[in-house]
C-alpha cells in the first residue's frame, strides 16, 4: 500500500496548491485582482475524487480493474455534470464515448499483438530471436539488448507498440534463463518510454518541438542526448527493482505453456523469426520517413506569388470587421500592433511584399484562426472541412497551415492562389499510408507469425484457429481495462483541470533553471492529471510557450522542450494506457506495476531534467537561436 498511499499523498498536496491563491499574485491595493488571479479549485476535487475511487476499488476492494475504471470514469463525469449542469444522461454517454475512442484507437493493435506474441512463443519464433541474442551479448547482457531495442523502435512507433513485439522475447527469454522476467519488462518499458517522449518523429515530440520553435533536428540531437544517460540509469534501476521484488512469468492464457521447448533444429530460422517484429517496424517507419519529408516541404506556406492582389488585400485590411474571416486574419493574436498597420498599408516593391507574406504566414498557424461566425456563408472545399473534422490538438503546424490556408482560399479565392499540396513525396506518403499504419502493419504481422507457427509445428488450420482464439480472449480483457482507463483518463480531461493549472502558472516570471524546472513540473501535474504523455506534451508546450513569449532564456529553447517531454513521464497511474499495457502484456498486478513501472518513469523523468539542466549550462547554444 506504500506506493498508493504516495500518490495520494502527492495528490492532496497539488489539491492544496492549486485551492489556495498563490501569494505572488494578491495585491493588497486591488481586491478585485486578488479575485482575477484565484484560481478554481473544483477540477482538482474532482482529481482527487477519481484517484481515490479508482486505487480505493482496485487496491481496497480488490475490484476488477476494467469495473474500476469504468465507475470511476463515471463518477468523474456526474460530477462535472454536476458542476456545468449537465444532465446525468449525457455525462454517461461521454463516458461511453471516451471508451470507444480509447478502444478504436488501440483494439486491433492490441489484438494483432496478442496473436503474435502466442504464435511467436509458440513456433519457437521467440525462442530463436532470443538465442541468437544471446550468442551474442551472453545472458547477463541481454536486458541490454532489449532496452537498446526499445530504444531505438520507439522513434518511428508508437511505445505501445513496441512493447506488444518484444514481450515475446522477454518471455522467452525468462523461459530460457528462469530469473529476471521483471528486468527483461522494464528493459523493453525503459527504452521504449524515454525516446516516446524525447525524440522526434514521435508525434509528442514532433509537436512540442514546433510549438515552441525548435529545428526537428535539434530536437532529435538534444533529446538522444539527453534519453540516453536516463536509460542508462533507467537500465540501473530495473536491475536494483528485479532484486528487491523479483516476479514471475504467468502464463497470459490457459494453454501457453502447453508446448514443449523445440531443439535447435525445430526452431524457425532467424530471418523468419524476425519477421513479426521487423515487418511493422519497416513499414511504419517508412511511412513516418516519407511523411516527414512531404511535411518539410511546407506546400501550404505562402510565397509571394500567392497573393494575386496586394493592393486590394490592403484595402480588405482596412475595411475588415470582426466577423469576417479578413477580421480572423487582421486580429490574429500571433500580430503585434505594428504587424496589423503593416498589412493594411498596399505592398508595392519585393521587400515589403516579402514582408507581407511572412506575416500571413505567421497567421495561417494560429490555433484559433477558424470561428465558425466569421465564416458563415463560405462555401468550405473537402479540404477545409476534414481538416477541421480532426483533432485539433494534436494536428501538426503543417497541417494547420494547410487547414487554415484553404479556410482563406475559400473565402477569398481573387485574392490567394490555390495551392498544390499532391507534390511527389506527398503522393509517395500517401500510397504509403495503408502500408504504415499500425493497424494494417501488425495485420501483416500477425498473419506472418500465424504462418510460421503453422509450418513450423505442422499443425492442422484448426489447431491454429483454437490458438488464436485463445490468445484473442486474452487481449480481448487487455482491451476493455486499457479502454476503461482512455475513458477514466478522458473524463478527468472534462474536470477542465488543464486551464486550472494553466492558470495557477499564469505570470510565471521564472528564468534559468527555474524556466526547465516550471516546463517539467507542469507537464508532469499534467500527465498525474489526465494520464497521456503526448497531451501533457502539447498542453505543458504551449503553457511554456505563452510564459516565455518573446523573453528567451540565456539557453536554446530545445532544453524547455526536453524538460517538459521528461515531465511528461512522470506520475504514470491507471489512467495512463501504458500502464495497462505494460501490467496486462506483461502479466503483473496492479500493485507490481504500481512498485515498478510507476517508480522506472520516475527515474526517467528526473534523470531526464537533471541532463536537461546540466547541457543547459554547458552547452547553452544561444547563439544558435
Amino acid at each position: 500500500m506504500r506506493v498508493p498511499l504516495l500518490l495520494l499523498c502527492f495528490c492532496s498536496c497539488v489539491a492544496v496548491m492549486f485551492s489556495v491563491t498563490p501569494l505572488c499574485a494578491q495585491d493588497a491595493a486591488s481586491a478585485g485582482a486578488t479575485a482575477a488571479t484565484s484560481v478554481n479549485a473544483m477540477p482538482v476535487v474532482l482529481l482527487v475524487i477519481g484517484i481515490v475511487s479508482v486505487l480505493g476499488l482496485i487496491i481496497g476492494l480488490k475490484l476488477n480493474a476494467f469495473l474500476a475504471l469504468i465507475l470511476s470514469a463515471l463518477v468523474v463525469s456526474l460530477g462535472v455534470g454536476l458542476v456545468n449542469g449537465e444532465d446525468a444522461g449525457s455525462r454517461m454517454n461521454a463516458v461511453v464515448q471516451g471508451f470507444g475512442g480509447a478502444a478504436g484507437s488501440i483494439g486491433i493493435v492490441i489484438a494483432m499483438a496478442a496473436i503474435i506474441g502466442k504464435c511467436m512463443l509458440d513456433s519457437g519464433a521467440a525462442d530463436r530471436i532470443v538465442r541468437s541474442a544471446v550468442n551474442v551479448t551472453g545472458e547477463k547482457k541481454a536486458s541490454i539488448g532489449l532496452m537498446f531495442s526499445g530504444f531505438v523502435l520507439a522513434i518511428p512507433v508508437f511505445f505501445d507498440t513496441v512493447f506488444y513485439l518484444l514481450v515475446p522475447l522477454a518471455r522467452s527469454l525468462y523461459r530460457r534463463t528462469g530469473k529476471h522476467y521483471l528486468r527483461y519488462l522494464m528493459a523493453i518499458a525503459t527504452g521504449g518510454a524515454i525516446t516516446h517522449t524525447l525524440v522526434p518523429p514521435t508525434p509528442g515530440p514532433l509537436l512540442v518541438s514546433a510549438i515552441l520553435g525548435v529545428e526537428i533536428g535539434m530536437m532529435m540531437l538534444i533529446g538522444t542526448v539527453v534519453a540516453i544517460p536516463a536509460a542508462i540509469v533507467g537500465l540501473i534501476y530495473s536491475v536494483v527493482a528485479d532484486k528487491i521484488m523479483p516476479v514471475e512469468m504467468r502464463p497470459l492464457g490457459a494453454k501457453e505453456e502447453k508446448h514443449q521447448a523445440l531443439s535447435e533444429d525445430q526452431l524457425p530460422s532467424l530471418w523468419v523469426s524476425l519477421l513479426p517484429v521487423v515487418l511493422p517496424v519497416v513499414l511504419i517507419g517508412a511511412g513516418t520517413l516519407a511523411m516527414t519529408m512531404a511535411d518539410r516541404e511546407d506546400r501550404a506556406r505562402l510565397v509571394v506569388s500567392d497573393v494575386l492582389d496586394y493592393e486590394q488585400f490592403a484595402v480588405l485590411m482596412n475595411d475588415a470587421q470582426t466577423d469576417t474571416p479578413a477580421g480572423r486574419v487582421i486580429e490574429s493574436g500571433r500580430l503585434s500592433t505594428d504587424d496589423r498597420a503593416y498589412l493594411k498599408r498596399a505592398a508595392v516593391d519585393d521587400v515589403s511584399k516579402e514582408k507581407v507574406v511572412e506575416l500571413l504566414n505567421k497567421v495561417l498557424l494560429d490555433e484559433k484562426f477558424y470561428d465558425e461566425d466569421a465564416f458563415l456563408g463560405v462555401a468550405l472545399s473537402g479540404v477545409s472541412k476534414s481538416k477541421l473534422a480532426a483533432n485539433q490538438l494534436r494536428m501538426k503546424p503543417v497541417d494547420r497551415r494547410r487547414m487554415n490556408r484553404s479556410l482563406l482560399e475559400d473565402a477569398y479565392p481573387e485574392l490567394f492562389a490555390a495551392h498544390q499540396w499532391d507534390s511527389p513525396s506527398r503522393q509517395l506518403s500517401n500510397r504509403l499510408a495503408l502500408w504504415s499504419n499500425a493497424n494494417f502493419a501488425l495485420m501483416l504481422a500477425a498473419l506472418c507469425a500465424m504462418l510460421t507457427l503453422k509450418y513450423v509445428r505442422s499443425i492442422s488450420w484448426r489447431s491454429l484457429g483454437e490458438d488464436v482464439e485463445e490468445s484473442l480472449m486474452s487481449g480481448g480483457v487487455i482491451i476493455l481495462i486499457t479502454a476503461a482507463g482512455g475513458a477514466f483518463g478522458a473524463m478527468l480531461g472534462d474536470t477542465n483541470i488543464s486551464d486550472t493549472i494553466k492558470d495557477y502558472f499564469a505570470g510565471s516570471g521564472a528564468s534559468g533553471i527555474a524556466l526547465l524546472l516550471l516546463a517539467w513540473g507542469i507537464a508532469a501535474v499534467l500527465k498525474v492529471a489526465q494520464g497521456s504523455s503526448t497531451v501533457a506534451m502539447i498542453v505543458g508546450a504551449g503553457m511554456m510557450a505563452a510564459i516565455i513569449g518573446d523573453a528567451k532564456p540565456d539557453y536554446h529553447m530545445v532544453y524547455v522542450a526536453t524538460a517538459v517531454g521528461t515531465g511528461s513521464l512522470m506520475g504514470s497511474w491507471m489512467n495512463d494506457s501504458g500502464f495497462w499495457v505494460f501490467t496486462k502484456m506483461g502479466g503483473l498486478t496492479e500493485g507490481e506495476s504500481l512498485r515498478s513501472w510507476t517508480p522506472l518513469l520516475i527515474v526517467l523523468s528526473i534523470t531526464g531534467l537533471v541532463v536537461t539542466i546540466a547541457l543547459s549550462g554547458m552547452m547553452p547554444m544561444k547563439a544558435d537561436l
